[in-house]
């Protein structure tokens, strides 16, 4: 092997290791992990999440995540520990109110939106966190009988 060849090849090996850690820190679990100021419950599945920005310096993201329906008072303990406040309970024409506004200014990138049953109610959270970021809960109930907690994390 030339000298070419072989700085070639360790460059490559270089570059497949930093795209490996960077993978590795960027996993779902490590950046929920180092933005909320609580843990998931145990149980709580992520079921879809969007995020932006870059690897290593993720803007915001928005998280669905399953939460288990018989136990939301977890959750809002979880609020309380970490944030100081529960939030509060939002009937459905409240909501839709309430959505519609701030999905169509604050959040009009969002993909990831809550769909409540018809009737049910909405519970809705958001606190600032040091360093100037911003994150918002709801958690809901939707078809059938699933519990979705929705997260949008903003620097």
């Amino acid at each position: 092997m030339q000298k070419k060849e072989k700085i070639l090849v360790a460059v490559t090996v270089v570059m497949v290791i930093i795209l490996g850690v960077c993978l590795f820190y960027d996993r779902t679990s490590a950046l929920m992990a180092r933005t909320l100021s609580y843990d998931l419950p145990e149980g709580a599945k992520v079921v879809d999440i969007d995020k932006h920005g870059f690897l290593f310096y993720r803007i915001g993201y928005e998280a669905k995540v399953e939460i288990n329906p018989e136990y939301p008072e977890d959750m809002l303990e979880r609020f309380i520990d970490s944030y100081g406040e529960s939030g509060r309970m939002l009937s459905g024409s409240e909501f839709a109110t309430l959505a519609s506004y701030m999905f169509d200014n604050y959040y009009s990138y969002v993909d990831i939106k809550p769909s409540p049953a018809p009737g049910s109610s909405v519970w809705m959270q958001e606190a600032d966190i040091p360093g100037g970021h911003h994150v918002l809960h709801f958690m809901d109930i939707e078809e059938g009988d699933h519990s979705y907690l929705y997260i949008y994390y903003v620097r």
